[in-house]
């Protein structure tokens, strides 16, 4: 893992200022790293939600849920998601995640079923790793281990190059890190557990691990940090100052129309040429490119290129916001 952790740190347009102090590497996160963040809690509550909605309150307060909660509900317990850092943490040929972040959630459940509710939680987590990542077979469970009054359980992200522990699961039925000494009799509690900060890495090397030979960071579009970005491709921009010009308006256009429907997208600066701008969306993890060139000033169409498999579509400007909002939210 050290390995891929260095290669990891490489990623320019996600990490900056890596700072070494004897066997601990501190990174501070660039924007695109900030948003990826972002993305997996907003997933992480949504997944929640849909699993709890129609069969429980949640309460994200504990003093709320102590004081109108029934026999069975369940807690989010999470102070600030920022996460502006990550350090890790070098033990022999690993590197550690340090998690500031807990995303941590509790549910009081009735003990006469607590095995059931057990079993389908293991699944509905293994799930959601499953859909936020590029290898849904990375995941796995690991063996029950059992205690008094207690089971416990792991999420494993099984690497090539080793496991790496993502999730824990547990149930108890002596009492709650929510509220111990007030368990309702015949209830028991079951905690889902995950560090932010390792999501993030984990979610990043299986993009890494997934990269293309085009060296485009294989991200889920669930997750990607942007969804669209540009690229301008005209010959003509070198002859006359102004078609250069005129595309960046048409990009910047277009870029706002996406925001307006709330996708994620990437204005560059257009200093680049055309390949080495593409490959910059590649590195970024961007799930589309718009090339535009002359041909979009004079008919309207440009190409729309897919980073997954490299291959191109033409699309009409009139077309794409609500062409962008189909394919970014499949």
């Amino acid at each position: 893992m050290k390995t891929e952790i260095q290669k990891l740190l490489t990623l320019q347009k996600f990490f900056k200022n890596v700072q070494t102090c004897r066997n601990r590497i501190t990174v501070d996160l660039e924007k695109p790293s900030k948003i990826l963040v972002q993305n997996i809690h907003h997933s992480w509550l949504r997944s929640i939600n849909g699993k709890t909605t129609h069969h429980f309150p949640v309460y994200f307060d504990k003093t709320i849920a102590d004081k109108y909660a029934k026999t069975y509900y369940g807690i989010i317990n999470q102070h600030s998601c920022d996460v502006n850092q990550i350090v890790y943490e070098e033990k022999e040929i690993e590197y550690d995640v340090h998690n500031k972040v807990q995303l941590k959630f509790d549910l009081m459940i009735p003990q006469s079923d607590v095995m059931q509710y057990f079993i389908q939680w293991q699944r509905y987590r293994k799930y959601w790793w499953s859909s936020v990542t590029t290898t849904p077979s990375l995941f796995s469970i690991n063996d029950m281990k059992h205690g008094v009054g207690r089971s416990d359980v792991n999420i494993i992200a099984n690497f090539k190059w080793g496991q790496q522990v993502v999730e824990s699961i547990s149930v108890n039925s002596n009492g709650s890190d929510v509220s111990p000494e007030s368990m309702v009799k015949n209830t028991s509690c079951l905690t889902c557990t995950m560090g932010l900060e390792t999501a993030f890495v984990t979610i990043l090397l299986d993009g890494l691990s997934n990269a293309t030979k085009e060296e485009y960071l294989r991200l889920h579009n669930k997750m990607a940090p942007y969804k669209i970005s540009f690229a301008l491709d005209s010959q003509g921009m070198q002859k006359d100052p102004k078609v250069l010009n005129t595309l960046k308006e048409l990009a910047q256009l277009l870029f706002h129309k996406l925001k307006s429907k709330e996708l994620s997208a990437w204005l560059p600066s257009f200093t680049l040429p055309i390949q080495a701008q593409v490959k910059e969306n590649l590195h970024l993890g961007v799930t589309y490119t718009a090339i535009l060139n002359e041909n979009t000033l004079s008919k309207g169409i440009f190409h729309l290129l897919n980073s997954s498999t490299m291959l191109k579509e033409q699309v009409h400007v009139a077309d794409f916001d609500s062409y962008a909002a189909l394919l970014c939210k499949k």
